[in-house]
């Protein structure tokens, strides 16, 4: 089953990998991205840029690009993995892994439909 791991941040968050905790974050990303791709339970992940953000709407029934408005809340995605594992458990053990999770949630969404394996 596919699942897509979200990872939630705020500014709690970017303060502290700005004060000294990026490099146990980098290494424990690298660490998770090579033991997933190890054991082929990886099929994607990256970092979302905070900066450059487009969001979509209708105004006078045309599509229109801003840069908000955003939803409310001071949370934003941070960026994601998408992971095929055997079962849920094992999705949310790997998000657990997380070391975001110290400051904001990490959410667990399965995907619904997956493109057929070869």
């Amino acid at each position: 089953m596919r699942y897509m791991i979200l990872i939630h941040s705020n500014a709690t968050a970017e303060r502290a990998w700005e004060e000294g905790e990026k490099t146990d974050l980098d290494a424990a990303h690298s660490a998770l991205f090579a033991e997933l791709a190890a054991t082929g339970e990886l099929v994607d992940g990256n970092e979302l840029d905070i900066d450059d953000v487009a969001v979509i709407g209708r105004h006078h029934g045309e599509p229109v690009a801003t840069r908000g408005p955003f939803t409310e809340g001071t949370e934003w995605i941070g960026g994601y993995y998408i992971v095929d594992v055997a079962d849920r458990e094992r999705a949310v053990e790997i998000a657990g892994r997380l070391a975001e999770n110290k400051y904001s949630p990490i959410e667990i969404r399965r995907i619904m439909h997956t493109p057929p394996t070869d």
